[in-house]
């Protein structure tokens, strides 16, 4: 987390979320054959050419990802979601007019920081590029990626650092969105497969009722160079170490916390959370019914979920985690204001 400096103006806050989903649910995703011609598509041989050397690589990592390897098995009844028309620019775009579409009144964004994993199929196009032209933000845009779920938190610590630093710096967007299409897979490991979809979070100084951040922790573990290619377990002892340290920056306690949001992971992770003595498991909040992982998209769109499922009180706690596939971890402290602080 980057440092703050003591400041006079209003403090940050997320002031409005959205989230867009495809409908469309396929319980047999995309295999990809990295040896093969990929539906013929002159553009999937572009990304073939350009992602070769990154897809050899990977199988030189782990052999079982080699062309000639069978996909993993899954369970043919397990759902994902699939986009069938939308490029991942345009489900970015459209989650962030459904963000304002549904407040007219909101400030339009300075800045703008996109957050995604996979790769925007037309190699000509910028996703953070696009935004920029089509919402006249203020300040040239950048992109996030390659920490999954994690990406979500690193931004909101740059957004914090950065109007921290600049205070006419008053409204960034962060827009996370994700599209898996040959020549790369959607399948992370046995039990993961990746989704499409894209989800917007508005930060903003404006005197609007929000979530302000009060505690925030990241943690990158290092992991051998094998490994970067290869989903790593979640260390247990470095998640709760991530929910400590959020919770001891925003001076609170964990039994204050009105709703646990946590990461879209496995029963083992989830098992090894209630051993923490003061977390109030019963506040877990797992109403999440998008099949598959949305990966950079999913802590935004999880909150997003939460927002319009309750009804926040001013002072209450929200505790929410990220993980990443490489051991990442994040945790983030939010309090719900609606008076200017």
């Amino acid at each position: 987390m980057f440092p703050r400096i003591e400041s006079w103006v209003p403090a940050p806050r997320i002031v409005a979320t959205a989230q867009y989903i495809p409908f469309a649910r396929s319980a047999h995703p995309t295999r990809t054959d990295v040896s093969s011609p990929l539906w013929q598509c002159p553009l999937d041989s572009v990304m073939q050419a350009v992602y070769s050397d990154t897809l050899r690589w990977r199988n030189e990592c782990d052999p079982q990802r080699a062309p000639k390897a069978p996909s993993p098995p899954t369970p043919s009844d397990e759902l994902v979601v699939a986009e069938s028309n939308l490029s991942l620019s345009d489900m970015a775009l459209r989650a962030a007019r459904l963000l304002y579409d549904g407040a007219s009144q909101l400030p339009r964004p300075d800045q703008i920081i996109v957050c995604s994993t996979s790769f925007e199929h037309d190699l000509a196009l910028s996703c953070a590029g696009r935004l920029h032209h089509e919402l006249a933000s203020r300040r040239p845009p950048f992109a996030i990626g390659q920490l999954q779920d994690v990406s979500f938190a690193t931004a909101l610590d740059l957004t914090l650092a950065m109007m921290d630093a600049d205070t006419e710096l008053n409204t960034v967007l962060i827009v996370a969105a994700e599209r898996w299409l040959p020549p790369f897979s959607r399948y992370v490991d046995l039990h993961t497969r990746l989704a499409d979809g894209a989800a917007a979070a508005l930060l903003t100084r404006h005197p609007t009722p929000g979530w302000r951040v009060r505690g925030l922790t990241i943690c990158t573990p290092a992991t051998p160079s094998s490994s970067s290619v290869i989903a790593t377990p979640v260390d247990s002892a470095t998640l709760i170490g991530a929910i400590n340290k959020a919770l001891a920056r925003a001076a609170c306690q964990a039994t204050q916390m009105d709703w646990i949001v946590p990461a879209k992971t496995d029963n083992r992770l989830l098992r090894s959370i209630r051993a923490h003595d003061d977390l109030p498991l019963e506040r877990i909040w797992l109403a999440d019914d998008t099949p598959g992982h949305l990966c950079a998209a999913h802590t935004p769109a999880r909150i997003d979920s939460l927002t319009r499922a309750v009804s926040p009180r001013d002072g209450q706690h929200l505790l929410v985690w990220s993980t990443g596939f490489h051991g990442q971890v994040a945790c983030a402290i939010l309090q719900f204001c609606e008076a200017p602080l």
